[in-house]
């Protein structure tokens, strides 16, 4: 399987470096549930949009973006955090039905609508919530919201944090949100000094209610993607490679399932668990001590059925990518398309209330003139 559409291709000796391959439950999963995935792959600067073809086959759609982590959805909003910003963008039906390169292809066309500058914060976890967006701004160790006036406005910190200031200390790293506000986080460490969290990183991990500042477990093993999903928080162990479940009621922690790499980035929809895995990085010694270490690691998407707590679809990507950060699923999006702020595609479409233009460049031998004739413009009324 390789890329279709490319907005910027990689070439590496000739290759397409985006192949993958996966089992034909994956594709009937994401298939029957009339959905599709976004991924964020920091290691290769790619938000990539999965879709089904049929039970099958998938569509991979990448685009390029700087450092993307955390991905959050709400309605028609979508939101990637990136190495100095959050993009922010929003999905329209008809610009992606008109879209001139492939017209009639898309249900969904996500176009950046603004930016936020944070500065190199380090933005993990991103959720909409009650206010707008929540992130995890891991080097700040705290949990933000955005704010025009500031790289962002700190909301809370854990209760061992004296100030917040740069440092990573902990390696706060996934949130979970409750009724619209965060209320349960995952760190790897309990430390208010500079990259302390580092010290006893493979087994110094911690889930933690915001709430009540209460550290629920400890003793995790690099735990990520804390998931809400009724009285349970789903959370990943990401050095064993494994699926927890902590039952709120009840205090109890379970082990659900082992997943068949560095575990890291989780979506829930209808009784699924969409978990990202990576695999572990070549020249890091202490991640190949890591127990995931000896198990042959894959990249990319496994998903576990809650109803019998078994992996019964894999996606691996077989050669470039190699680490994973989010996964998010799109309910109801059968062929997304997504364009990013890194070149002037994306500022060609001018939607209006009630108009949708699709600009053209006049000459192509300058693609930064965007001045155009009405032969030019495709125009398009809007319904939504």
């Amino acid at each position: 399987m390789q890329t279709e559409e490319p907005q910027e291709t990689i070439e590496k000796d000739g290759e397409n470096p985006f192949t993958y391959q996966h089992s034909k439950s994956f594709a009937q999963i994401l298939n029957q549930l009339k959905s599709s995935l976004v991924l964020s792959t920091y290691q290769t600067g790619k938000v990539v949009m999965f879709s089904p073809k049929d039970d099958q086959q998938m569509i991979q759609l990448p685009r390029n973006f700087r450092k993307p982590m955390g991905v959050a959805s709400h309605d028609k909003y979508l939101a990637v955090a990136c190495l100095n910003e959050i993009v922010l963008m929003h999905r329209s039906a008809n610009a992606a039905k008109s879209y001139p390169k492939k017209p009639n292809t898309y249900d969904a066309m996500y176009l950046p609508r603004s930016t936020h500058y944070t500065g190199s914060v380090d933005t993990h976890d991103i959720s909409y919530g009650k206010g707008g967006l929540w992130a995890v701004i891991t080097q700040f160790s705290c949990i933000a919201q955005l704010d025009p006036r500031f790289s962002f406005l700190p909301k809370w910190k854990p209760h061992f944090i004296t100030d917040i200031a740069p440092g990573d200390k902990c390696h706060l790293n996934g949130m979970t949100l409750k009724n619209g506000v965060p209320k349960y986080v995952t760190a790897l460490g309990v430390s208010d000094k500079p990259g302390g969290w580092r010290e006893n990183k493979l087994k110094g991990g911690i889930l933690m209610d915001v709430e009540t500042n209460e550290i629920l477990l400890d003793g995790l093993a690099m735990p990520h993607s804390p998931r809400l999903v009724g009285d349970d928080v789903f959370y990943l162990q990401s050095a064993d490679g494994e699926l927890w479940k902590y039952n709120i009621p009840s205090k109890s922690n379970e082990r659900i399932c082992e997943v068949p790499g560095f575990a890291r980035g989780m979506s829930f929809y209808q009784n699924f668990l969409f978990i990202g895995l990576s695999k572990i990085r070549e020249d890091s010694k202490d991640f190949g001590k890591m127990p995931i270490a000896s198990k042959n690691p894959k990249a990319g998407v496994a998903i576990v059925n809650l109803r019998t707590n078994r992996v019964e679809g894999i996606l691996e990507y077989q050669n470039a990518v190699k680490e994973l950060y989010d996964v998010h699923i799109l309910p109801g999006i059968t062929r997304p398309n997504i364009l990013n702020n890194l070149n002037d595609v994306h500022s060609r479409a001018i939607i209006t209330p009630k108009k949708i233009y699709w600009q053209e460049p006049k000459d192509e031998s300058n693609k930064n003139d965007l001045s155009t004739k009405n032969s030019n413009t495709t125009q398009v009324d809007q319904n939504e």
